[in-house]
């Protein structure tokens, strides 16, 4: 497969062109793409194997060590993360953000996401038994984040969870979340922006925060480095430096079922500042 780079002030977008309409919540986004490729390249034949049908070759598939060796599928599965957040937490009233950390170091990622669904379990029984809860704050779906936390922190994982429901989100006190918890210390707060969540994970997820001497001239006209802004405040990362941490085939996140989706529609360019 030839790949040729073009110059993007060559491609020209028409009123008639057609373009990707993406709806997610209160996001709206537009994507052109130029010289769509419809064939494939290859063939599968097994997990391990695929047939080059340009060459006629069989080959054996590279396997990847961490998710740092799938940047494409890492792109979008955060892609698709956003997208959750921005379709289901459009009134950010109705979200209650998580934090939970464990006082040992935990490297187990399996063990992680398990540790979660029983946190759940829990969080659902204390709410269908709180007398000071309205039945209707009672039942809520989730999106579930495990991230790793660097070597810097002995590699261990904590998760994120961010709680939606159909009204207003339940009063639940930091120490009451702590003890159903049970590992170590937790993070309980209201959501203000589900968009800037959005971008918040888009942030952490992939590249890691700097946490060495801001001063070494090395890392600051590193082309690694790259200054993001999260919470007003510019801080710097290092690009792709938290995938290592994440085992391949490990999930970067989890949500429950039926949850909103966003809407795809193909359109002209000409239709897309109306919508």
């Amino acid at each position: 497969m030839q790949i040729k780079k073009v110059n993007s002030d060559a491609i020209k977008l028409y009123e008639t062109s057609q373009v990707k309409f993406k709806t997610a919540g209160n996001t709206r986004e537009v994507q052109f793409t130029a010289g769509n490729n419809n064939c494939c390249p290859i063939q599968n034949i097994s997990k391990n194997k695929y047939l080059d049908k340009q060459t006629g070759e069989i080959k054996e598939r590279k396997k990847s060590l961490s998710r740092y060796q799938t940047p494409k599928s890492v792109r979008k599965s955060i892609n698709r993360l956003m997208d959750l957040i921005r379709c289901n937490a459009t009134e950010p009233s109705y979200c209650k953000w998580i934090t939970l950390t464990y006082a040992d170091v935990m490297t187990d990622h399996t063990k992680v996401y398990e540790d979660g669904k029983m946190f759940l379990r829990r969080l659902q029984r204390y709410l269908n038994k709180s007398e000071e809860i309205f039945d209707s704050q009672k039942s809520f779906k989730r999106i579930t984040v495990a991230e790793p936390q660097g070597k810097n922190h002995d590699n261990s994982w904590h998760l994120h969870i961010l709680l939606i429901f159909n009204v207003p989100a339940p009063y639940i006190e930091n120490n009451v979340i702590a003890e159903l918890w049970g590992y170590g210390i937790t993070d309980t707060h209201k959501v203000y922006d589900a968009d800037g969540l959005a971008l918040y994970f888009k942030a952490y997820l992939s590249d890691l925060e700097y946490e060495g001497d801001e001063n070494e001239e090395d890392v600051c006209n590193s082309p690694s480095i790259v200054v993001k802004n999260v919470d007003g405040k510019d801080k710097k990362f290092i690009k792709g430096e938290r995938l290592k941490y994440y085992p391949t085939g490990m999930p970067l996140f989890s949500a429950s079922r039926g949850m909103k989706r966003p809407v795809l529609e193909k359109i002209s360019n000409k239709e897309a500042p109306q919508r």
